[in-house]
């Protein structure tokens, strides 16, 4: 027997291989849509795929699960009870099937989602490891209101029962191969790091989610600090369940060139511009989305990035287009129309309009924070991150929620937007020049870690 993982960094999430090359078969867990990482795998092996399986309807990406179906004959095995509307096999607590020298067995552990189901692997009668999806994860476990914050009360007393009263009664030295890692944004807890597979001991010593054994406690832990999540998530369900378009592979960018380009911008086709926000600060194309390329891009592509928007990419370098592709499609924007051909420098070769954002330091801000009156000082960040210090009078609109606040920000106010490290404050200006707003300075490089450590007034909490 094997078990692969296979991490899929932009997601923050695993997914696995795990077959027998005794008989020649495998099946692969929560894959993502570009699939050819486990037809590879599987090849290396000498195996054939033949189960494509899923834990739960992914809020947080498109399943991979129908593309492998369609181009190598296996069947999808899901939980009966998330109603998959393309052929599948339904699966229901208990249901076994073997893979040769072990088989699988399935069950209901829900909580994250209610359809949630593991995968026990057993061998020679004895449970040797078990893939968990959301159920229970290193340090922590899947968050319990994606559903909505009516339902989540509901799914923490079930994830509960699945915690304490399935689980952890596994012996100790069963292995856990969780979908979701540190760093996800469907994590309730975790480290944010540390190597799968961890195991039922580990979680059991370990695991906050261990330690409150009474439900009340358990239910108040797990809906505590919940942040927010990339409004993408909304779409990932449902698309799931009716069933992904199949792509037939990772599609190729075409190239356009900048007059193509600019004919095929308009308010529907959008460009995003993945280069490091300090050269977009400097000069970049009238209208588009600053999103700097990184594990975290399709994440805030998926944040600020209207929903379905055909799009245009430029990229720092061609060698990035198809990690970029693999990022974008994983989470469902298919319509992508082509990347922008010699970057700026043939844009403006071309003869076409540039515009740049006002890049600042955190020294400038402080002069102009003491100015009277003073700019209205955006802060970027989580509110957890907000809360826990920032600088003395700012605002704080997280990243992904701005565009639904452009409305209620003054525009004859003068406007610095803040952040971390610059990153998401780039993206911020780049949101607020879309909207018309000329008057946007940006602190692109550093941020307010740089002026707490400069010993600038600060302050905590929502003051």
């Amino acid at each position: 027997m094997f078990i692969e993982t296979v991490r899929i960094q932009s997601l923050s999430n695993n997914s696995y291989v795990v077959g027998s090359e005794q008989s020649g078969q495998c099946a692969v867990i929560d894959p993502a849509r570009d699939i050819d990482q486990y037809t590879n795998i599987a090849s290396n092996h000498g195996v054939r795929i033949v189960y494509a399986l899923e834990t739960h309807l992914h809020n947080d990406f498109i399943s991979g699960a129908r593309e492998l179906a369609a181009q190598t004959g296996c069947q999808v095995g899901s939980s009966a009870s998330g109603g998959l509307l393309y052929p599948s096999v339904r699966l229901q607590d208990n249901d076994t099937f073997d893979l040769g020298e072990f088989r699988l067995r399935i069950l209901h552990t829900p909580g994250h989602t209610p359809e949630s189901i593991s995968f026990m692997v057993e061998e020679q009668g004895e449970i040797r490891a078990v893939f968990t999806g959301g159920a229970l994860m290193l340090g922590g476990a899947a968050r319990v209101d994606l559903l909505g914050s009516r339902v989540a009360p509901y799914l923490a007393r079930w994830l509960h029962q699945t915690i304490h009263g399935k689980l952890l009664k596994l012996p100790d030295s069963v292995q856990i191969y969780p979908t979701h890692g540190g760093g996800s944004f469907c994590s309730a807890a975790g480290p944010g790091g540390g190597e799968v597979p961890t195991s039922i001991g580990e979680e059991r010593e370990h695991n906050p989610f261990a330690a409150y054994t009474e439900e009340e406690d358990f239910v108040k832990f797990a809906l505590t600090g919940l942040g927010s999540y990339p409004s993408y998530y909304r779409y990932m369900a449902d698309i799931n369940r009716r069933g992904p378009d199949v792509l037939g592979g990772v599609p190729r960018l075409a190239s356009l060139t900048p007059l193509s380009a600019r004919s095929q911008l308009d308010e529907i086709t959008l460009l995003v511009d993945a280069r490091p926000q300090n050269i977009f600060n400097e000069e970049h194309v009238p209208g588009s989305f600053a999103v700097p390329f990184g594990d975290n891009f399709s994440t805030w592509v998926g944040w600020i990035v209207p929903w379905g928007r055909p799009l245009i990419l430029l990229s720092p370098d061609p060698y990035h287009h198809d990690a970029m592709v693999r990022q974008l499609i994983r989470i469902g924007y298919d319509r992508l129309n082509g990347y922008l051909a010699g970057g700026m420098d043939g844009w403006k070769t071309s003869g076409l309009p540039v515009e740049a954002a006002d890049g600042i330091d955190v020294d400038t801000l402080k002069e102009l924070w003491g100015q009277e009156p003073a700019p209205m000082i955006l802060d970027v960040r989580q509110r957890s991150e907000y809360h826990a210090g920032h600088i003395q009078g700012a605002l704080n609109i997280e990243l992904g929620e701005l565009q639904e606040h452009l409305d209620g920000l003054p525009r004859e106010i003068p406007v610095v937007t803040v952040c971390a490290s610059g990153m998401r404050a780039s993206v911020a200006g780049s949101i607020l020049q879309r909207d018309g707003r000329q008057n946007v300075q940006v602190v692109g490089v550093g941020g307010t870690q740089d002026w707490i450590d400069r010993g600038f007034p600060i302050a905590t909490g929502d003051e």
